[in-house]
C-alpha cells in the first residue's frame, strides 16, 4: 500500500522546513509596522502635550483673550444673552452681554471652539499709589462663584432716581467738585468681602465705612457690610483677575506708612446707581481659553484667526455707545508661535533622522529574503528537476512571501492600532503614512523572492564576483543624486517657504542619499585596507588571518545591506549625540544669557532701598540693578518711535556679569554724562532705526550709536530697546525710569535657593528670582524637549537592532561556505577557535570600516541640519545654536549602539563554533 501525501501537506512539510529565515523576515515585518504605526499618534500626541504647556505657562489673565475700557457697562435689555447671566440681571446687564457674545458668534469657527462665552466686571474706585480703600465690584455672576459664611446677599438700598437727586445736591455737575451748601449724603451701599478680610480687617456685620477722594470718588460713599463669605473655587483663574477680593492687598509708601486694599461685591443691580457716580473705574473682560481643545494640528489655524481678530477692531455697539469698537489681546498667539515652530522643528528633525533607519529596514529585509532563498535552494532544484514550471516556483515563493511579509504586516498595522488607541487615545485615527509603510514593508518580502525566483542553481558563495559594468554608473547616479538633493535642501532652506508648516521632502531624501554615499564609500574603500592586510599577513605566521582576509575580499555576500545597516547605525548615533549636544549647550548659553549673572531679580517695580536690602543679604556679592523709562521717544532723522529705554551702572554690570555673556560687548563703552548719550541698542532696534547711520536723540538729548546686541538680555522682554548709563540720566531729560531688574553675583559657595529664601523675606513675594538653572530645569520640563531625547535614542536603539540583525543575516548567509572551510580546517588539525577567527574576519572589517565613515558622516549631518532646520524652538533663544560636542553624551549614544552590536556578532561567533564536522562535511556532496 503505497501512502500518497496531498499538496497542502506536503506545502506546509516544504513551509515548515527550515523556519529560520522565515521567522526572521516574518518579526521584522511585524515589529517594524507596529512601530511605523504608532509613531504617527505619539508623535501627534507628543505635538498636542506640547501646545498645551506652552498654553499652561501662561496665567489666564495673558492667555485669554482680553480687553478692558474704562467706562460703566450700558444698562439695559439684551435678547441674546449668555447661558451663564442670571435672569435677574438681563434687565440690567442684557444689553452688555448680547453685545460681547455676538463678537464671538462674529468669530472664526476656530476661535469659538477654543475660546468660551464672555466673562467680565466692573471695578469701582481707583486708588492713589499709596492710599488705602476698598475697591466695590459689580459682577451679574458673582454669586455663583462664593459661599456665603455670615449674613447674606448685597441689595439695593435707594432706587436710580434717589441715588441721582443725592448726587446732584453733593455735587456740581459742572464742576465735579463738592458743593458748599449740599446737605445731602449718598445712600449706603450694601456689600459683602471675604471672610478673611473682614477678620483682618475687623470689620464687623453691620458696621459702616466710607470710600471717597483717595479714590477717585467724588464725595464719600458709605459702605455697609451685610455679610462675608469663601469662594466656590479659589483655583478659578476669575481671581487672579480681581484685586484683593479674597485676601487684603498689602504694602507701605517709601517711609514706611503701611496701606491695605480689600474688595467688595456690591448688588449687580448698583450698574444704576453707585456705579453712575464713580469717578475712577474699570471694566475688564475676556473670553475664557479652554487649552484641551487646542492641538497641534489645529494650531496654525487658531493662530492666523488669532491675528486677524486681535489686529482688527471689533464692532460693539450698544444704546450707550452707538458705534464702538473693541481691541482685544492675547499671549496665546506667541505660545502658539511658539508651539508651532517646536512642532515644525521637531516633525524635521525626526523625518531627517528617520528617512536613514527606514531605508536600512527595507535592506535588512531584502537581505531576510535572500536568507529564504537560500534556505529553500535545494527544494526549489529539486522541483525544477522534477518537471515544475517556473510559474509554479514562483507561486510557491509568493505564498511564502505572502506569509511571512503581508500577513505580519496587516497583523502589525491591526497591533499598532490597537496599542495607539490604548496608549495614546486622544491622537486620532492612523496616519495614512503609516498605512503606505506597512504596504511597503509586506510587499517587499514577496516582491524580493518572487523577483529572485529564476536564480535557482547555487554557485560558490565565496567565489569572486564579476565586476559589474552598471555598478560604476549607479553608484555615480547615487552621489549625483545626493548632491543635487543637498544643494537644493540648502537653496530652499535660504529661500521663504510658501507654507511655513509643510514638510521639505528634501528633508527624508538627502539624508538618505547621503547615507548610500557613504555606504558605497565604504564599499569603496575597505578593500583597499583588506588587501594591504593580506599582503602584510601572507608575509607573517598563521593562516586564520590570511585566509580570513582573503575570504573577506571574494565573498559576495558582504553586500550592500549589512554595510548600509551599520554606517547609517553608527552615524544616526553619532549625528543624534552631537544633535543633543547642540541643543543642550545652546540651552544653557541661552540660559545664563537671560539671567545674565548668578541670580536675577524682577519685579513690575522695586521700591527704593530695594537695592541695598539685597545687598545686605548673606551671600551676596554684588548687585547691578537695571532701571526703565517706558515708552522713550527716539527720533532718528525725521522718523520718531518708542522704545524702551533702560539705565545701568555699566561699571556694576561688568562686575556682576563675570562669567556670564556681557550685555555690554567688549569695546563698548556707555560712559560720559553728557551729551551725545552714548546708547546700546537691541539688533532689531538698531535696525528699525537704521541707528547706526542715523542723527539720534532720545527724549530731549542728543545721542550716538554706540553698538548693538542680538539675542535675549537679562532686563528686557522684547526686542525696541536701547540702554544707557546711568550717568547719562540728567542728560536724557524729564523721564523718572523705575527699576524693575537687578543682577546679582553671589559670594563663592553661596546658595542660590538660600539666597533667593532671603529675598522673599526681604522684598515680598511679588519679587521673581531665576538662575540659570532654574531656567534650564524649565525648559527640560517641555515636552518637545523631551520628545526629542526620547526620539533619538529610542532611533538609536532601533538601528543598533537593525544593524544586528543585519549582521546575524550576513553571518547566517555565510555559513554554508563557512562551515565547510571550517570542517576541512578541523580535519587538517585546526584549533576550533579558528572558526571564530573567520567569522571575526567577516564582521570586523565591515564594522571597523562602518565605525570609521558613519563617525565621518554622523559629525558632519548636524552641520546640514543646523543650515536648513531652525533649533531654536529646543532652545529658546532668538540664534541658531553653535554645533558642539559632549563627549559624555556621545560616548552614550555610540557606545550604546557598539554594545548591542557587539553583544550579537559575540553569540554568532559562539553559535558559529558549535558546528559538528560530520554534519558539515556531508553537505560538501550537495555543492
Amino acid at each position: 500500500m503505497t501512502l500518497r501525501v496531498g499538496t497542502p501537506r506536503l506545502l506546509a512539510r516544504h513551509l515548515r522546513t527550515g523556519l529560520g529565515g522565515s521567522v526572521v523576515v516574518a518579526s521584522l515585518v511585524l515589529v517594524l509596522t507596529v512601530v511605523t504605526t504608532i509613531v504617527s499618534p505619539a508623535v501627534t500626541t507628543l505635538l498636542d502635550a506640547a501646545t498645551r504647556y506652552q498654553l499652561d505657562r501662561l496665567s489666564p489673565s495673558v492667555r485669554d483673550l482680553t480687553t478692558s475700557v474704562g467706562a460703566l457697562p450700558s444698562v439695559g435689555y439684551g435678547a441674546n444673552t449668555t447661558d451663564s447671566l442670571p435672569p435677574a440681571y438681563e434687565a440690567t446687564w442684557g444689553e452688555w452681554d448680547t453685545a460681547l457674545s455676538q463678537i464671538r458668534r462674529n468669530a472664526a469657527p476656530a476661535i469659538r471652539e477654543s475660546f468660551g462665552e464672555a466673562d467680565y466686571f466692573t471695578r469701582l474706585g481707583e486708588p492713589a499709589q499709596y492710599a488705602s480703600t476698598t475697591y466695590v465690584v459689580l459682577d451679574p455672576r458673582y454669586a455663583s462663584r462664593i459661599r456665603l459664611v455670615e449674613g447674606r446677599l448685597p441689595e439695593t438700598t435707594a432706587t436710580a432716581e434717589q441715588w441721582q437727586t443725592a448726587f446732584d445736591d453733593l455735587i456740581d455737575p459742572q464742576t465735579l467738585r463738592p458743593r458748599v451748601d449740599g446737605t445731602a449724603t449718598l445712600p449706603a451701599t450694601e456689600v459683602v468681602i471675604s471672610a478673611e478680610a473682614a477678620e483682618a480687617e475687623e470689620w464687623a456685620i453691620g458696621d459702616v465705612r466710607e470710600v471717597g477722594t483717595e479714590a477717585k470718588w467724588p464725595a464719600p460713599v458709605p459702605l455697609v457690610l451685610v455679610g462675608t463669605y469663601d469662594v466656590v473655587d479659589a483655583a478659578d483663574p476669575y481671581w487672579a483677575r480681581t484685586t484683593a477680593m479674597i485676601t487684603p492687598s498689602r504694602g507701605a509708601d517709601p517711609d514706611g506708612n503701611p496701606w491695605t486694599r480689600i474688595g467688595a461685591f456690591a448688588s449687580p443691580d448698583g450698574l444704576a446707581t453707585i456705579g453712575t457716580i464713580a469717578g475712577g473705574l474699570s471694566t475688564p473682560m475676556w473670553y475664557p481659553l479652554d487649552a484641551e481643545t487646542v492641538t497641534a494640528e489645529a494650531a496654525p489655524g487658531l493662530l492666523a484667526e488669532l491675528r486677524g481678530f486681535t489686529g482688527t477692531s471689533q464692532p460693539f455697539s450698544t444704546r450707550t455707545y452707538p458705534g464702538a469698537n473693541l481691541s482685544f489681546q492675547t499671549g496665546t498667539i506667541s505660545a502658539l508661535e511658539t508651539s508651532t515652530a517646536q512642532a515644525r522643528t521637531l516633525v524635521a528633525v525626526l523625518a531627517m533622522f528617520a528617512s536613514g533607519p527606514f531605508g536600512v529596514a527595507v535592506g535588512v529585509l531584502a537581505l531576510g529574503c535572500r536568507l529564504i532563498l537560500e534556505r529553500r535552494r535545494a527544494a526549489l532544484d529539486l522541483l525544477a528537476a522534477r518537471g515544475a514550471a517556473p510559474a509554479q516556483l514562483r507561486a510557491l515563493l509568493a505564498l511564502e512571501g505572502t506569509l511571512v511579509g503581508v500577513v505580519p504586516a496587516v497583523l502589525g498595522l491591526a497591533a499598532g492600532a490597537a496599542i495607539a488607541r490604548l496608549a495614546f487615545p486622544a491622537s486620532g485615527a492612523i496616519a495614512p503614512l503609516a498605512v503606505v509603510a506597512a504596504v511597503v514593508l509586506g510587499l517587499v518580502p514577496p516582491a524580493v523572492v518572487i523577483a529572485s525566483a529564476g536564480a535557482t542553481r547555487a554557485g560558490r558563495s565565496d567565489a569572486p564576483a564579476r565586476r559589474s559594468r552598471w555598478r560604476g554608473l549607479v553608484e555615480l547616479l547615487v552621489a549625483l543624486l545626493a548632491a543635487l538633493a543637498t544643494v537644493l535642501l540648502l537653496v530652499r532652506a535660504a529661500e521663504p517657504a510658501d507654507d511655513p508648516g509643510a514638510l521639505d521632502p528634501l528633508l527624508v531624501i538627502a539624508p538618505l542619499l547621503l547615507s548610500l554615499v557613504a555606504c558605497v564609500a565604504t564599499l569603496r574603500l575597505y578593500p583597499l585596507a583588506l588587501r594591504a592586510i593580506l599582503a602584510r599577513r601572507q608575509r607573517g605566521r598563521g593562516f586564520v588571518g590570511v585566509l580570513g582576509a582573503a575570504r573577506a575580499i571574494r565573498d559576495p555576500a558582504t553586500g550592500v545591506a549589512p554595510i548600509l545597516a551599520l554606517v547609517v547605525g553608527v552615524s544616526f548615533a553619532v549625528a543624534s549625540g552631537v544633535l543633543l549636544s547642540t541643543v543642550q549647550g545652546g540651552a544653557v548659553q541661552v540660559a545664563r544669557a537671560s539671567v545674565g549673572a548668578d541670580l536675577l531679580l524682577s519685579a513690575t517695580r522695586f521700591d527704593a532701598g530695594a537695592e541695598a536690602s539685597v545687598a545686605d543679604i548673606e551671600g551676596v556679592a554684588a548687585v547691578a540693578p537695571v532701571s526703565v523709562a517706558y515708552a522713550a521717544n527716539l527720533k532718528t532723522d525725521d522718523r520718531l518711535q518708542r522704545v524702551l529705554l533702560f539705565f545701568a551702572d555699566q561699571a556694576l554690570l561688568d562686575d556682576v556679569q563675570q562669567g556670564y555673556p556681557a550685555v555690554i560687548p567688549p569695546g563698548v563703552s556707555l560712559a560720559g554724562g553728557g551729551e551725545p548719550v552714548p546708547l546700546l541698542f537691541s539688533a532689531a532696534a538698531a535696525e528699525r532705526a537704521d541707528a547706526a547711520n542715523a542723527a539720534l536723540r532720545i527724549v530731549e538729548a542728543s545721542a550716538e550709536y554706540a553698538g548693538e546686541v542680538a539675542g535675549v538680555v537679562p532686563f528686557a522682554s522684547n526686542d525696541q530697546w536701547a540702554l544707557a548709563d546711568i550717568a547719562s540720566l540728567p542728560a536724557v531729560g524729564e523721564v523718572t525710569p523705575v527699576t524693575v531688574s537687578m543682577l546679582v553675583r553671589l559670594d563663592e559657595g553661596a546658595d542660590p535657593d538660600a539666597v533667593i529664601a532671603a529675598v522673599g523675606a526681604a522684598l515680598g513675594p511679588s519679587v521673581q528670582a531665576t538662575t540659570a538653572a532654574r531656567e534650564l530645569a524649565e525648559l527640560a520640563d517641555d515636552p518637545v524637549v523631551t520628545g526629542l531625547r526620547i526620539a533619538l535614542f529610542a532611533g538609536i536603539a532601533l538601528s543598533a537592532v537593525l544593524a544586528a540583525v543585519a549582521v546575524v543575516l550576513t553571518l547566517a548567509l555565510g555559513s554554508s561556505s563557512r562551515r565547510r572551510v571550517s570542517a576541512l580546517l578541523r580535519t587538517l588539525g585546526a584549533a576550533p577557535r579558528a572558526a571564530g577567527g573567520l567569522v571575526a574576519w567577516e564582521l570586523v572589517p565591515q564594522v571597523v570600516a562602518a565605525l570609521v565613515v558613519g563617525c565621518a558622516f554622523g559629525a558632519a549631518l548636524p552641520l546640514l541640519l543646523t543650515r536648513v532646520v531652525d533649533l531654536t524652538p529646543f532652545t529658546g533663544g532668538a540664534d541658531q545654536p553653535a554645533y558642539a560636542v559632549d563627549p559624555i553624551v556621545l560616548a552614550i549614544a555610540l557606545g550604546g549602539f557598539l554594545v548591542v552590536t557587539a553583544a550579537v556578532a559575540v553569540v554568532a561567533i559562539l553559535i558559529t563554533r558549535r558546528a559538528r564536522i560530520a554534519t558539515v562535511l556531508r553537505t560538501v556532496e550537495d555543492s
